[in-house]
């Protein structure tokens, strides 16, 4: 008798019942082997108004001037470094 190549005289895999679930990502090729890729996100939109964006803009820019304001004042009242 001739020798026996794989795939011969096998059963094929048995079919998915109509009513499973079918994950997303995953599928199952002719041969049995799994192939698995990746899903994107979707993308989200943006909802902010303008005066909303301009009033944030407004508030980080008030942000950084408190914040060089407190740094200037702090570094102007270090002691001499050649004083020690």
């Amino acid at each position: 008798p001739p020798p026996l190549l794989r795939g011969e005289g096998e059963d094929p895999p048995p079919a998915a019942p109509a009513t499973s679930v079918v994950e997303r990502g995953v599928s199952v090729d002719q041969d049995g082997k799994s192939n698995v890729w990746a899903i994107e996100p979707k993308m989200e939109l943006e909802n902010k108004s303008s005066e909303e964006k301009t009033s944030s803009a407004i508030a980080a820019v008030a942000g950084l001037a408190a914040f060089a304001a407190v740094a200037a004042g702090l570094l102007s009242n270090l002691p001499d470094p050649d004083t020690f």
